[in-house]
């Protein structure tokens, strides 16, 4: 189903919906045992390219940081600088979301290794993400309370202070501040997460919660070092400019990839989850990440391949299988509440508006 306007701004997506009953949801074995004939096996080939890709971002973003602080250019200088940093360590972030699903090498050791650095701008340690996004969030998408990523619903925002302090920042809560959620919510999602949420939610208590803390104290104690050899004269340069510019660059797919969609008790990535397409250049930078219901589909495939999945389910799933740019789903999301009112329906809690999910 391509989704091509919003014409209505109260309820943007009711007349386009599609009502998939539970009873008919399938599950992503069903989805790969329909198409996999026409996709051949080729796709599973570890693509280890992508590894030069991560030496070009991790050079990258470094030899900006070490033209800031040492050879301390004019202001203008510093801004183009600083937003070199924030678009190499965002790159960096879809390429080790590819490499610790196990696309670019199957060597765990060299995955975690890379990802500890890949995800260092982040502050997130390698064992918490492939557990919160590998095992919970694939596992159980956009299934109430056990996907960390899945928006709540009006009975958790109700009991929940932490859930109405942070509705306000949300896209379509109404207020002003929730043009700031893309350039910080993930680093503050999971930062929050790693260091309170996961000692007091039960679905992390299968982690590893040692090597978890000492991969985020190892983490903390080298950008501490860092934003030290910079001087707090840099800070805006090196710390606040690249964390907004790489939260934007990843928060704006990973919302417009799932939070716009239903909430479901079956993991079927048809209905729980949107394809959003780009310019082909913003597609190339982002690894063919707006493509989600394939990477759902196929998580441990090279994204280089998703746009021939994408062909595929046009073809055999022409009414359910959901997918748009990315600035209508952007738009679409600033349209609409975060907080669920039931599985198939969305409410603004302060203002009692209703609107329907795609």
């Amino acid at each position: 189903m391509n989704i091509e306007t919003f014409k209505d701004s109260t309820l943007p997506i009711e007349r386009l919906k599609v009502r998939v009953p539970t009873s008919e949801l399938k599950n992503v074995a069903y989805y790969r045992r329909e198409i996999m004939p026409a996709l051949g096996n080729d796709i599973f080939k570890l693509n280890p390219n992508r590894l030069i890709g991560f030496g070009i971002c991790g050079v990258g973003a470094i030899s900006a940081f070490l033209l800031i602080v040492v050879w301390s250019p004019a202001w203008y200088l510093k801004l183009i600088l600083g937003l070199s940093i924030g678009f190499f360590t965002g790159v960096m972030g879809f390429l080790t979301h590819e490499l610790m699903h196990g696309a670019i090498t199957r060597n765990q050791k060299l995955q975690n290794f890379l990802g500890f650095f890949g995800l260092l701008p982040y502050v997130i340690s390698p064992t918490y993400w492939k557990y919160v996004h590998n095992r919970l969030h694939h596992g159980h998408t956009q299934k109430t309370i056990m996907d960390p990523d899945a928006f709540p619903i009006l009975r958790i925002y109700k009991n929940s202070p932490f859930v109405k302090a942070i509705f306000p920042f949300t896209p379509g809560s109404g207020y002003k501040r929730s043009y700031f959620y893309f350039f910080f919510w993930l680093s503050f999602h999971e930062f929050t997460a790693q260091i309170y949420h996961r000692f007091r939610n039960g679905i992390f208590k299968e982690m590893d919660q040692k090597r978890v803390t000492i991969e985020l104290s190892l983490q903390v104690s080298i950008l501490i070092g860092l934003l030290i050899i910079a001087g707090p004269s840099n800070w805006l340069w090196v710390l606040v400019l690249p964390v907004a510019i790489q939260n934007y660059m990843l928060m704006s797919y990973i919302s417009t990839n799932h939070n716009l969609s239903p909430l479901t008790s079956e993991n079927d990535p048809l209905v729980n989850s949107l394809t959003v397409t780009n310019h082909p250049i913003f597609e190339y930078f982002s690894l063919n990440f707006g493509y989600h219901v394939e990477h759902h589909l196929f998580p441990t495939i090279s994204s280089k391949y998703a746009k021939r999945v994408h062909h595929e389910l046009i073809k055999k799933f022409p009414d359910t299988y959901k997918y748009m740019p990315k600035w209508q789903a952007m738009k679409a999301l600033y349209s609409t509440s975060r907080i669920y009112k039931n599985s198939n329906t969305l409410i603004n809690p302060k203002t009692l508006n209703e609107y329907s999910t795609i």
